[in-house]
């Protein structure tokens, strides 16, 4: 196989020098190019490597080149070998890149510049005093990008997983940090130890304590809280001002599960005895951002060539009608009528939806709805729509954000990763001498 590999490279090599001779023979002007590595059935050219230091340049106006140089040029070197690996991966997947998506990228970076196409070109042209590099080298190269970057996004898209599991696992890492900076406001009940204590006594105070914590659960906590405050002859009255739960934990053996204001805990040991705590006051450290959220089926009509604006109004109403004289249902309504192809296998479930993402009418329609009843037809952008409202709720978006941000840190790591690891399986089935 080795031995193979290497006549390959003979021969590749054998015929550029073949070729170089004849171009001398009709062309006294022309330079032989040398070769500084084999990819496969590939030769890198000197000259591949200049176009790609002249690219950078153009890229970055102030790169000035490094002291040193040979460092430069080795990553580029690896810079193409990789590129070559990976347009051989975009042939055998038959890849094509259209005229029309090179001219929408050279509009793209006209219209960055400030400039016409036409004037980019003319630009690109004038600029280049380099025998190494054309006009049509620069439209390959763009070519051959976008070739790179679909081939990437493709294998990356079935091979890049996050697991959610992961995402919720750093998500309540985040949550339980923030939790232990809330500053809570406890009343206690305490039932202290006595100065010679035993197993026996233990259990038979945590018996008095259960008893006590089922007839506070089920009447009033500050009755008591206030008749042992006066009456002081078995159980103990403590109020703990606001403190961060991370510091009350430190108070107690039993883990502190604090989650809602109102809330009695019990019996719980701790240095003094066994407690029962009522949650006073929760003060949180983050500012919440509160949002209202609909959960919405919807049933769309939408304008077209064929359908004029007046008929599609007349249809949408037609079905509402026809819904509320129950001569069918919602859901067929959604099956036979709807122009939303993305809901109708879900029954025109639209999920949950923020308030601040819906228009005006929208929003104003929603919060007046009952739960599983219809609304009026409701003209927007895109055409009619009947919708049903399936729930409402609200929701502290903050660790919506919290959890979006992780999961672009998590992909970003994983896209490096898988990457990297595919790169390396390129280069392991692949032939590559360097020069």
């Amino acid at each position: 196989m080795k031995k193979n590999k290497k006549m390959r490279v003979y021969l590749i090599l054998i015929l550029h020098m073949l070729l170089s001779f004849f171009s001398v023979c009709f062309a006294r002007t022309f330079e032989v190019d040398k070769i500084i590595a084999v990819v496969n059935n590939q030769v890198i050219l000197n000259k591949d490597l200049n176009q790609m230091l002249f690219y950078l340049k153009q890229e970055k106006n102030n790169f000035k080149t490094p002291f040193k140089i040979n460092f430069l040029k080795d990553k580029m070197l690896q810079k193409l070998i990789i590129d070559h690996l990976i347009l051989e991966e975009a042939n055998k997947l038959n890849i094509v890149v259209t005229d029309y998506q090179v001219n929408a990228i050279l509009q793209n970076i006209a219209f960055k510049n400030h400039i016409t196409v036409e004037e980019l070109k003319n630009n690109i042209i004038l600029n280049n005093t380099n025998s190494f590099f054309s006009y049509q080298d620069y439209l390959t190269n763009i070519k051959n990008s976008l070739k790179i970057k679909i081939v990437q996004d493709y294998i990356l898209k079935n091979r890049v997983h996050v697991s959610e599991k992961k995402i919720y696992f750093l998500l309540k890492k985040i949550i339980n940090k923030t939790n232990e900076l809330k500053k809570i406001d406890l009343k206690c009940i305490i039932l202290p130890f006595k100065n010679n204590i035993d197993k026996k006594i233990i259990f038979n105070q945590k018996i008095l304590m259960n008893n006590l914590f089922n007839k506070i659960k089920n009447s009033n906590f500050d009755y008591f809280y206030n008749y042992f405050k006066k009456n002081k002859d078995i159980f103990l009255i403590e109020n703990i001002p606001l403190d961060f739960l991370k510091n009350l934990r430190k108070l107690f053996f039993d883990k502190l599960y604090i989650f809602k204001k109102n809330q009695i805990l019990g019996p719980i040991l701790g240095k003094k005895g066994f407690y029962i705590l009522k949650v006073n006051d929760i003060k949180n450290n983050h500012i919440e951002k509160i949002e209202t959220e609909f959960h919405i089926q919807h049933i769309l009509i939408r304008p077209s060539i064929i359908l004029k604006e007046i008929e599609a109004k007349k249809n949408i109403f037609k079905i509402y009608h026809a819904m509320k004289l129950k001569r069918y249902s919602f859901e067929y309504a959604v099956k036979n009528f709807s122009h939303d192809m993305y809901s109708i296998h879900k029954k025109g479930d639209l999920g949950w939806l923020s308030k601040r993402l819906l228009n005006y009418s929208f929003k104003n329609i929603l919060i007046n709805l009952n739960i599983n009843e219809i609304s009026k037809p409701i003209k927007s952008s895109i055409g009619w729509h009947i919708i049903k409202l399936l729930g409402k709720r609200k929701v502290d978006q903050t660790w919506k954000l919290e959890k979006e941000k992780i999961y672009q840190i998590l992909l970003k790591d994983e896209i490096k990763k898988v990457k990297k690891s595919w790169i390396q399986e390129l280069k392991d089935t692949s032939y590559i001498d360097i020069f």
